[in-house]
């Protein structure tokens, strides 16, 4: 099971030195040249693989070159894409692991994990395998994010950090700062502003998925906690939860935000919203892993760079969020598990695909890989960047518990009320913990 503890020192100068170009490789599973081996497909013996992820139209286009290359290191196997936007797909995984009709090979969302484990045995321990090679992998990212009850069920798809993304082209237009550090009565001034200037304008881009994160950011700020305990109780108080709510109360109402009624109709595909299309909004409070998507939709003359998210003047956390941007895993039932595993194994240790790949699932997690993307020129300063001080800045690693998504759901449902103006803060605090505790108890006792 996960740890809540901080992503450990070594970690953090390990990574940001090899995204500067750092290389290195090697490995049990890679030839002398620092490619992985994968193998013969079970002899000559036809092999057919499904492979199921999301994302953009960047991360298809660059997966599926990875998969034709494949072709060449093992022409017996073939590699079935499956691939869609967000919207759904958690919903599409879950009917078929239960159905037994599942990938051989997902791309699974982090706060997924936690759920499915507890409900079922579903994937093959990768621990398992000595074709997988682990060596490149820092192993306490492993440990936080992939391994449940013992078992290594599925490895990071990148490092990911939450970030400010922002159109600096748009923004020095619009007189505002890119290089300053956003604290929450800043970046309220700066929002409120700019929408009273001009109230087709909105400052922050953002769907009930990133309210949920500025919001657990802006508790774990307040506390210097957990925002859910690992003994299944809630971490923070309802003072500290009222201010939060208050918070995003007067933002929405001051223009802040573009209206959740307008940017959800884009949830988990904020690239496709026409006021960050048509350069309306500045800066989407996001992931890493989402700022090429963000940046393919713009003119190329647009520049986007990267800071760190907002943080409380006097925060007792930064609450700054590093995580996988994915999780891989491979299904149990797979018929074809070893043939799995040893694309999976090239897909995330060999030069090669890292230099297909690039950063579409942000800055890759294994150190060579990293390195090879790097020297092939195929990771964007903007994400490198992002990576970097959001390792150099990060917050409390979030406990399994915080990462199930029916607890994460219970939030999401309540910030919609009070971004609707349905709750006022008080009513929403006091039906957070009320609501929260409820779903812990049932979780815990499962």
């Amino acid at each position: 099971m996960m740890r809540g503890k901080k992503v450990g020192l070594a970690f953090i100068a390990t990574v940001m030195v090899l995204v500067l170009l750092s290389g290195c490789s090697g490995g049990n599973s890679k030839s002398e040249d620092g490619k992985a081996n994968a193998g013969p497909a079970e002899g000559d013996k036809k092999v057919t693989l499904r492979f199921s992820w999301w994302g953009g139209e960047d991360r298809h286009a660059a997966t599926i070159a990875a998969i034709e290359a494949y072709k060449q290191i093992a022409p017996n196997v073939t590699i079935e894409a499956e691939y869609q936007g967000f919207d759904g797909y958690e919903q599409k995984i879950k009917t078929q692991l239960s159905g037994e009709t599942s990938a051989d090979i997902m791309q699974l969302d982090l706060p997924w994990l936690q759920e499915l484990t507890s409900k079922g045995d579903f994937f093959v321990d990768l621990k398992d395998f000595s074709s997988f090679d682990l060596s490149g992998f820092d192993s306490n990212f492993l440990n936080n994010f992939g391994q449940y009850d013992g078992k290594l069920v599925a490895v990071p798809t990148g490092v990911n950090a939450y970030c400010m993304i922002i159109n600096k082209t748009l923004a020095d237009k619009l007189g505002i700062a890119v290089d300053t550090q956003w604290d929450w009565d800043s970046i309220y001034e700066a929002g409120k502003k700019l929408h009273a200037e001009d109230s087709s304008k909105y400052l922050l881009l953002a769907d009930h998925a990133a309210l949920r994160q500025d919001m657990i950011t802006m508790l774990k700020q307040r506390t210097g906690n957990q925002w859910v305990n690992e003994d299944y109780t809630v971490g923070f108080s309802k003072e500290d939860a009222t201010a939060s709510f208050e918070w995003l109360h007067k933002a929405m109402e001051a223009g802040v935000y573009q209206p959740i009624g307008e940017s959800d109709l884009f949830f988990g595909k904020i690239d496709q919203n026409p006021k960050w299309i048509n350069q309306e909004i500045p800066m989407a409070p996001s992931m890493s892993s989402t700022m090429l998507s963000l940046k393919t939709v713009l003119p190329d003359d647009v520049e986007i760079v990267t800071s760190l998210p907002v943080i409380a003047k006097e925060a007792k956390d930064s609450g700054v969020l590093v995580r996988p941007s994915q999780l891989f895993a491979i299904s149990n039932k797979s018929k074809h598990q070893e043939e799995a595993v040893k694309f999976l194994n090239w897909f995330m240790n060999d030069p090669d695909a890292a230099a297909i790949l690039g950063d579409v699932r942000s800055v890759p997690p294994v150190k060579s890989a990293q390195a090879a993307a790097v020297a092939a020129g195929k990771i964007d300063p903007a994400i490198t960047n992002a990576v970097e001080l959001g390792l150099s800045h990060a917050g409390i690693v979030d406990n399994s518990i915080a990462n199930n998504s029916e607890v994460q759901k219970v939030l999401e449902d309540i910030i919609q009320k009070v971004s609707y103006g349905k709750s006022t803060p008080e009513q929403a605090a006091d039906e957070l913990i009320s609501s929260l505790t409820s779903k812990l108890e049932e979780i815990k006792n499962r």
